[in-house]
């Protein structure tokens, strides 16, 4: 069981990562989650790390009144401006995973896509912990995590978890980890995996392994 993380850049990253997708609208990958997971009765979905809002939409159209989490002021001044699009159905708020500001066991679905992996070792655990908290008893979470052999590891220099800051988003902390580590995480924050898919993608430059964790209690 192993996991290792990489870092690289600053704060200012994510400013200008939100400044590039602004208009973008939700990925394939991102809207196939959505549409395979509908709400079957009025509920609330939790959208960590929402970025520009690129999921609200979405999310409402398959029945859900959402909240995005972001701690990354320019992100939630896009995602506050997709709000007009979900007819008041969205609320963007400033915070992270590892406090979620909601009343436990609050949540139908989570949607934790792109964002687990950019934490530190300790935030890492909290979030999953907090995620546990908020979640319905009858509730499920998707959560995302990139494998120790992506090839994106390279792209940056490794770290020990130790010196991952605090809080991670003061810089682009990734972390890369075995199929086990993430089983290892998610038990011990009293969630229960339904079932974990692989997800692959080759390109140019190598594989990218996304895991997908689909959860309960």
């Amino acid at each position: 069981m192993k996991a290792i993380w990489t870092v690289d850049g600053d704060e200012t990253s994510w400013s200008s990562w939100a400044d590039n997708i602004a208009l973008a609208p939700a990925s394939s990958f991102m809207l196939g989650l959505i549409e395979n997971n509908k709400a079957i009765h009025p509920g609330w979905a939790l959208d960590i790390g929402c970025g520009t809002g690129r999921a609200f939409l979405p999310l409402v159209e398959a029945g859900y009144q959402v909240i995005g989490l972001d701690p990354i002021m320019n992100s939630l001044r896009y995602s506050q401006q997709r709000m007009g699009e979900t007819k008041n159905g969205a609320y963007p708020i400033q915070a992270s995973a590892v406090h979620i500001p909601i009343p436990d066991k609050a949540i139908s679905f989570i949607l934790a896509i792109s964002s687990l992996f950019h934490l530190g070792f300790v935030e890492l655990k909290d979030a999953l912990r907090e995620i546990h908290r908020v979640l319905h008893p009858d509730g499920k979470a998707i959560l995302h995590f990139l494998d120790l052999e992506d090839w994106r590891r390279t792209l940056a220099k490794e770290i020990s978890p130790e010196r991952a800051p605090i809080p991670s988003y003061r810089s682009v902390v990734t972390c890369f980890c075995t199929q086990e580590k993430i089983q290892e995480w998610i038990n011990q924050a009293g969630l229960q995996i339904i079932t974990m898919e692989l997800k692959t993608n080759q390109s140019d430059s190598g594989q990218q392994r996304n895991w997908l964790a689909y959860c309960g209690k």
